[in-house]
């Protein structure tokens, strides 16, 4: 099989996970759960008994490597209690080993050999001399853990969204199903005469003596006979046509010539009835989709672990239980169709196409020169649409599944509902549950709840994760059940190995976090306890830019953010040569702070020293559409401001704005919109420039992607913050960006009328460092923090030693910074250090005019 680059898991389904971070997992996850088994008991029976009440899960368990790890760390706690000491023996551990993989391990896994090894995996941890295999068919079981329904979501019938159009479908049909069932789900629809089944209850107490433990040979045979009977009865059949139906409507071919679909009155029918309710045709084609898909139902597979709906206090999903522990590691794939990995090992020529518009001409060519493989492509593709469709439209997963669905993400969502009101769920995942845009709401949801308990951050540097990128950043998460609230949640950040998580690792409480992220909830990222606790004490002081809880003042400097000309999708407008009305097309690789002419897209730069030199761009746009852009947003000035969209926390800065001349920006760059006058505007610019405001954004980007909703989060001083300033930004900024020809719109509108200033390094930099100085006590930040804060710049720090033999940055803006204390503290006006002042700095001669 030919295996792409990032392919790997996938194709092979081995998803190995190193043991230290399966260990720094039960840590968090399973050893609190033994710690309350044990302190609670009032005796060593009580305690034993406890310790085997316990239930651990894997929702996607592989050969069973966390549940052969969990399963040891419960029984070692076992056999210290049977034993009575610390130290039982191998005898003792071994027995109790036995005693635990029998009653306390749950597993499932889509793929039907990985759940055989799972078994295979138990039961020769588990062998003890003289004792049969332990009976784990109940509780080892294939289907696939995402794709199901609940309690919850039966009681309400099949919704309307659940008969789309995805891949092959018929539109027409589709909306008539879905007029049909919005007018069952109002309850116009047939009566059912079917009689009663078994209650929850009575599958419970059936099942419950169906998974105790085997004392032979012979009771293991006699017991897998009578599970099969259960498994198979019209009791257990009828309950899983119920859900496989409201599942199966999903995913049902809405085309002519197909069974009726399920809609809410047929699913509501079978439920009722089971196959006499009819409806012959559309039974069988549940069935096959039921083997396509692998709907799994965990309130009906495990039922003596979720409880009876009708008996407790319910959960959203319609259950009052679940198990003690939910953990693992799941597969990180997107659930959309790569059409890469799909012809990897079927057509080179397609998964080698350059670009996708050339791959899908191949594609659409297969349907003559390989139409079985184009039929392949198309079932795949349904069979992927149909997934993603459940996961988004179904509400099984209404935090997560939106977007282009990610695995990851469904699966936290997944082991969160799977875990009973007192237990806690451990999950690996990429770091982006914590911070990226789609899963806000989920996480947020953890915080508002305080039911996250600790998140572990991780760079692959080691790597610890053989095959995937070195940068790339997970974590070990731990959840609380929802009647387990927790205080505060243990944090640590930028590990490369589980050793050091005891040394790095601090607290942070549900209310700071949203102190920092009021808006979405999303967690900062802190390297160290020092970087919390500055952070924390500048959003004590501090608002955030625009704040969404606070619809009346929550937004003082009138600003959003958006993009204004996408490189894809505008290209038709893209011009190779400049022409008399036409302007640049700026990417954000073209310009740095307070330098719009930093650089051409071809790398040679511009001239500082040239008035009139410029950043040579790859395209140019016509004038009246790059304005015409601008204009949507409601932005009527003849000059730009925007941010690098790209960037990392490891970079020598992070946030970088831009001022730009009028031109068509790019989607590289995020453009800012404010409806400030210039006075606020450029005092704005003079904060998001600053060391402090770059600061406190590292400590947002978990990723490399400066969005609008990290930005809206980022402290920003109030405009009227100004007032009461010893220094006034505005001549500073305006000298700093009013250098070249191309930005004299700028300059009138600041309402300079003189020639631009001439470029000076020596003074660009002074001009900074007061600027970085006065913003460090705008912030109110002591002089240890500032001194900590710059030393989180190690590029600037490495640049000036190689420049200048020390990190002179930081010594200046220190000094400056001194100056201006001790101005504060006599209360004697600051003056600024540069002769002449800011904003009466050297100019260009005026050019000369030819008659």
């Amino acid at each position: 099989m030919v295996r792409l680059s990032g392919n790997e898991r996938k194709t092979t389904g081995s998803y190995y996970t190193p043991p230290r971070l399966v260990s720094a997992l039960l840590d968090t996850t399973l050893d609190p759960l033994l710690n309350e088994a044990v302190d609670g008991g009032v005796d060593a029976a009580d305690r034993e008994a406890r310790l085997l009440a316990l239930t651990v899960c894997d929702p996607a368990s592989g050969s069973g490597g966390f549940l052969v790890a969990a399963a040891r760390r419960i029984a070692r706690r076992l056999a210290e209690v049977r034993a009575g000491e610390d130290e039982p023996t191998p005898a003792q551990i071994q027995h109790a080993l036995h005693d635990v993989v029998e009653r306390c391990i749950y597993g499932v896994d889509m793929n039907d050999l990985a759940a055989e090894l799972a078994k295979v995996s138990l039961w020769l941890e588990a062998m003890e001399p003289g004792k049969p295999l332990g009976f784990l068919d109940a509780r080892i079981k294939i289907g696939n853990s995402l794709l199901g329904t609940t309690p919850a979501l039966l009681s309400n019938g099949v919704p309307d969204e659940a008969f789309g159009v995805i891949e092959g479908d018929d539109k027409k049909v589709s909306a008539e199903v879905k007029k049909r069932n919005k007018v069952e789900r109002r309850g116009q629809e047939a009566f059912s005469f079917g009689a009663p089944t078994a209650s929850v209850a009575q599958l419970i107490d059936r099942r419950q003596k169906l998974v105790q433990p085997v004392a032979s040979v012979e009771d293991a045979r006699s017991r897998a006979k009578a599970y099969e009977a259960f498994d198979h009865s019209n009791e257990m059949e009828q309950k899983r046509l119920h859900a496989d139906a409201w599942c199966a409507a999903f995913v049902w071919p809405l085309r002519a010539g197909e069974p009726e679909p399920p809609t809410s009155s047929v699913v509501r029918q079978l439920g009722d009835s089971g196959e006499s309710a009819g409806f012959a045709e559309t039974v069988t084609k549940i069935r096959n989709l039921t083997r396509e898909y692998r709907f799994f139902h965990w309130h009906l597979e495990f039922p003596e672990v979720f409880g009876d709906p009708d008996a407790g206090e319910n959960g959203a999903e319609g259950w009052p239980g679940g198990f003690s522990c939910v953990l693992g590691n799941p597969p990180w794939e997107r659930v959309k169709l790569q059409e890469q990995e799909f012809f990897a090992a079927r057509n080179e020529a397609v998964a080698k196409a350059p670009n996708a518009a050339a791959r899908t001409r191949l594609i659409k060519q297969l349907a003559e020169n390989d139409p079985i493989l184009h039929r392949e492509f198309l079932a795949a593709k349904r069979n992927a649409e149909g997934q993603s469709v459940s996961m988004r439209l179904s509400g099984r997963y209404p935090f997560n599944g939106r977007g282009d669905v990610n695995t990851y993400a469904v699966f936290a969502e997944l082991f969160r509902n799977l875990t009973g009101p007192h237990g806690r769920s451990g999950i690996i995942v990429p770091t982006g549950i914590a911070t990226d845009a789609t899963t806000q709401y989920f996480f947020k949801d953890l915080v508002e709840s305080s039911t996250i308990a600790a998140l572990y951050d991780f760079e692959n540097a080691a790597p610890i994760f053989e095959g995937v990128h070195r940068s790339f950043k997970f974590s070990l998460l731990t959840m609380a059940g929802r009647f387990s609230k927790s205080e505060v949640a243990s944090f640590a950040f930028f590990l490369h190995d589980p050793a050091h998580i005891d040394g790095t690792k601090f607290a942070l409480s549900p209310d700071e976090i949203k102190l920092i992220n009021p808006n979405t909830g999303t967690l900062p990222i802190f390297r160290t306890r020092r970087d919390a606790e500055i952070t924390l004490s500048i959003y004590r002081r501090v608002p955030v830019l625009v704040d969404e809880t606070d619809r009346f003042g929550g937004n003082p400097w009138g600003v959003s953010f958006g993009e204004v000309i996408h490189m894809a999708n505008d290209s038709a407008k893209f011009l190779d040569q400049p022409g008399d009305m036409t302007v640049p097309l700026y990417e954000s690789k073209m310009a740095h702070a307070y330098n719009h002419r930093w650089q051409s897209v071809k790398g040679n730069k511009p001239d500082p020293l040239d008035r009139g030199s410029f950043a040579t761009p790859r395209y140019w746009v016509a004038a009246d559409f790059a304005r015409e852009a601008l204009t949507r947003r409601g932005w009527t000035r003849d000059w730009v401001l925007a941010l690098r969209k790209i960037a990392r926390a490891s970079d020598e800065r992070t946030l970088i704005p831009l001022v730009l001349p009028i031109s068509g920006a790019a989607n590289s760059m995020t453009c800012m919109f404010t409806r400030s006058d210039m006075s606020d505007l450029l005092s704005l610019v003079a904060i998001l420039n600053s060391f402090v405001a770059d600061y406190v954004m590292r400590q947002k980007l978990g990723g490399t992607n400066v969005s609008a909703y990290i930005l809206n989060q980022l402290a920003v001083p109030r405009p009227e913050a100004f007032a009461d300033s010893f220094l006034d930004p505005r001549d500073y900024v305006l000298e700093l960006i009013w250098t070249a020809d191309d930005m004299s719109d700028f300059a009138t509108d600041c309402g300079d009328e003189g020639e631009p200033f001439r470029w000076d390094s020596d003074r660009r930099a002074a001009l900074r460092v007061e600027l970085d100085a006065h913003m460090f006590h705008l912030y109110k930040l002591s002089r240890s923090d500032v001194d900590y804060i710059m030393d989180t710049f190690p590029i600037v720090k490495r640049k000036d030693e190689a420049a200048y033999g020390e990190y002179r940055t930081k010594r200046l803006i220190l000094e400056a910074y001194d100056a201006m204390q001790l101005a504060l503290d006599t209360d004697v006006p600051y003056t600024s250090t540069l002769n002449p002042p800011p904003g009466q700095g050297p100019r260009h001669p005026a050019r000369e005019v030819i008659v």
